[in-house]
């Protein structure tokens, strides 16, 4: 297979192009230059170039010459190092003269995804099914829109970056994922996350996390693509997958890394920190709240809620019950509060509704804490058997007359229209 366009291993990948050269160049000069100065230090004298017309001998040759002054002088001479001796149509032989010549590892992974990127180009482009020419009459918005199936698109694009993930590991040992967001100053989830492991077992976390990733996902995908909700035989599947999943980080890693892998990455703790927004937690609120929650999720995170038994559901109410008491004894009545509003999306909505207006994030617990006052005096209301349906209906648009003034007031005209437009501040209006 000789097409840059079928490719299927990283052996039979072909040389870069001439863009690539043009890089590789700059950075051989700046390698040389480097050599050049290295040498003038080295030696004490200044360095001489070999004359024109006398043939150059081999890199490290060397000569004296007479100077007018009568000083021998060492002259050192190189030879022109030409594009052609670097070039070949093997990726492993190109790569191999790189490293050959000190080009650095950073460079050369550079210049492979680079390549690699134009040479599969043509493959992702066909995918889209986009007319070869584009004339001002056709009407491809609407084609790309209804002809495309942009679910299966976006799979098969998936597939071609693993393909590239793949050969990229082969030739240069390097994760295209990780080396993408490098380049482009993207954050990395999970790098960061993964920081606290050695370089090559965090690779290795990492590839398997993301092959049991896929794996949900293709499960997942049924209900896209059916638009159903998944069986009973899907679910159990889920399950299965989660358990393999667990078995085997607990056999790549130790005791020690996998409790701090769960602190970075489990559900429990990517919860627990949701609801701390805004709360500035120190490390010991968030370990007690984990060590409360983590046995309660362990437990009850194998089941299907929705499927459980009315005494079953009952005893999960319970033990949630008790280790949300555990927590509250341990924070305080006023720092359980902060952690409880953290858990509600509309104190998130708030904060999100304060940075986009540019208002003081105190406004956001002011407007938050008319949250519960009105609830419990819509509730009051409700359950009042003093109050005739007419006077509970007069009752209850009174507290949404007064919640509305106190927040325009609070936020603005502005923000609250937003707020209340977009169906974020619902609680208000009810």
């Amino acid at each position: 297979m000789t097409s840059r366009g079928t490719l299927s291993a990283a052996s039979r990948l072909v040389k870069p192009s001439r863009l690539i050269a043009t890089l590789l160049v700059l950075n051989l000069g700046l390698f040389l230059g480097i050599l050049f100065y290295f040498l003038r230090t080295q030696m004490g004298e200044p360095v001489i170039s070999a004359p024109p017309e006398e043939p150059a001998p081999s890199l490290r040759a060397g000569r004296t010459a007479s100077t007018a002054a009568g000083h021998e002088t060492v002259i050192v001479v190189t030879n022109t190092l030409e594009w052609s001796q670097l070039e070949s149509e093997d990726y492993k032989e190109y790569i191999a003269r790189l490293r050959a010549i000190g080009c650095p590892e950073e460079t050369i992974r550079e210049l492979i995804i680079a390549d690699l990127d134009k040479v599969m180009a043509p493959e992702i482009q066909a995918l889209h099914g986009r007319r070869p020419e584009l004339k001002y009459w056709h009407s491809e918005e609407e084609e790309m829109a209804n002809d495309v199936n942009r679910h299966e698109l976006v799979k098969k694009e998936r597939e071609i970056e693993k393909r590239k993930r793949d050969i990229i590991r082969e030739l240069v040992s390097a994760d295209l994922a990780r080396e993408r967001m490098k380049q482009t100053g993207q954050e990395d989830y999970r790098e960061r996350r993964l920081a606290f492991l050695p370089e090559e077992r965090r690779t290795q976390v990492r590839e398997l996390m993301e092959r049991f990733d896929e794996s949900e996902q293709a499960i997942r995908e049924k209900e896209l693509d059916d638009v159903e909700p998944l069986s009973m035989a899907d679910r159990a599947q889920l399950r299965v997958l989660r358990e393999q999943r667990e078995s085997e980080l607990g056999s790549l890693l130790t005791p020690q890394e996998r409790e701090q892998l769960d602190l970075w990455m489990s559900p429990t703790a990517n919860s627990i920190r949701y609801a701390l927004y805004g709360m500035k937690a120190t490390e010991q609120e968030f370990v007690t709240i984990y060590r409360a929650r983590k046995p309660f999720d362990d437990r009850w995170a194998r089941h299907d809620v929705d499927l459980l038994d009315e005494t079953t559901q009952h005893q999960m109410e319970l033990e949630r019950a008790q280790a949300e008491e555990t927590i509250r004894q341990h924070l305080g009545d006023s720092r359980y509060a902060e952690f409880k509003r953290g858990e509600d999306e509309d104190y998130h909505r708030l904060n999100a509704l304060a940075t986009r207006f540019k208002l003081p994030k105190e406004k956001t617990v002011e407007a938050y804490g008319y949250k519960k006052v009105v609830q419990d005096y819509r509730a009051q209301v409700r359950t009042d058997g003093n109050l005739t349906p007419a006077q509970k209906t007069d009752a209850l648009k009174a507290i949404g007359d007064e919640t509305e003034k106190a927040l325009r007031g609070l936020l603005g005209d502005k923000a609250y229209r937003y707020y209340v437009r977009t169906g974020q501040g619902a609680w208000a209006r009810e």
